[in-house]
């Protein structure tokens, strides 16, 4: 199969097409490399995850649509995985326009170029954002009760509004991914559990918002990843016109205290907290509803919280410094 994937030089995009790559498929794979947090980080990606098997990233912008429109006319692959998009919820007032150029400017310019050149599928990154404090408990895609925190929450939700209205009697067919705190190793520099490991390593203050009670359904990137590919193929079995959301989440949300605990168990080492407002940005919990997924692909088993930052652990040691980690960190915007 042949796929084109956005965001390729991102945490989900590298770990996804890598694991495509080696399961054999043939992968067009671009990034605009912003500097929202380390391009370092990203070209390092780039080169350890996804050079060894012959993948370049091309510089492309999704949200030049005379781009977008040419590449995909070109290169008519048999799928579009669209992971690019402005990532984060805490960017400052004057910075909003980022999120409307990626996530809504270009959402919209890969989502009519799909469909005008009959792709037969069509899938793409939301987030649990979307969901906001005031749906139930755990969160179901079947809830219409949607109030995002964020901008960055609502531009995700936007997404998921728009796909429908021009999948709907097309060539294709869509599928968005309400992904769940994805963590671990060649992960993004700006989340709690990166900023934490590298605090303990590098013996430096961690800024805690709030008391640590706010609790996060944390996802594993081989998880990820995995769910991703059964996503679609599944898929790939429905009728042209068809459009869905599925959440991808383990169902077990675990406070911010917690992770700081068991990333302490796992470094053997004790953190040092400066404790600062929370964010109104922040949701209070999240946690995924797993019936829908389940009914898609049958039963997946979560790599759970503990497992996984072991593994994130052995990668933050395996770096040539510590200060590797940090100096990472003080790119993020």
């Amino acid at each position: 199969m042949k796929y084109l994937v956005t965001g390729a030089a991102g945490f989900i995009g590298s770990a996804l097409s890598k694991t495509l790559a080696e399961k054999g498929h043939n992968l067009i794979c671009v990034d605009n490399f912003s500097d929202y947090y380390s391009k370092e980080l990203k070209n390092l990606r780039v080169s350890k995850l996804l050079k060894p098997h012959s993948i370049d990233v091309f510089n492309v912008d999704v949200s030049h649509k005379s781009v977008i429109d040419s590449l995909i006319a070109k290169e008519k692959p048999d799928a579009v995985i669209h992971l690019a998009a402005q990532a984060g919820v805490r960017l400052s007032l004057t910075d909003n326009y980022k999120y409307v150029e990626s996530n809504l400017v270009g959402f919209s310019n890969i989502l009519s170029s799909v469909v005008q050149n009959e792709i037969p599928s069509f899938l793409y990154a939301s987030s649990s954002s979307v969901y906001g404090d005031n749906a139930r408990i755990p969160f179901s895609e079947k809830d219409t009760n949607l109030n995002p925190n964020s901008f960055y929450g609502a531009t995700k939700l936007s997404n998921e509004l728009l796909a429908p209205t021009l999948i709907r009697n097309s060539k294709t067919r869509s599928r968005g991914l309400r992904f769940f705190t994805v963590y671990g190793p060649w992960g993004r520099p700006d989340m709690a559990y990166f900023r934490i490991a590298s605090s303990l390593l590098n013996n430096k203050v961690f800024s805690l918002f709030g008391n640590g009670e706010i609790e996060r359904d944390f996802t594993y990137i081989e998880d990820a990843v995995s769910i991703c590919i059964s996503l679609l193929n599944e898929l790939n079995t429905h009728e042209t016109g068809f459009s869905d959301i599925v959440n991808i989440g383990g169902g077990r949300p675990l406070s911010i205290k917690f992770l700081i605990s068991q990333l302490e168990k796992t470094l053997k080492l004790k953190i040092k907290l400066n404790i600062i407002d929370g964010s109104a940005s922040d949701s209070a919990i999240t946690m995924a509803a797993q019936d829908y997924l389940t009914s898609l692909i049958g039963m997946h088993k979560f790599t759970s919280l503990e497992e996984g930052l072991v593994l994130f652990s052995n990668w933050c040691e395996s770096l040539n410094s510590r200060e590797t980690l940090e100096r990472w960190i003080q790119s993020s915007k």
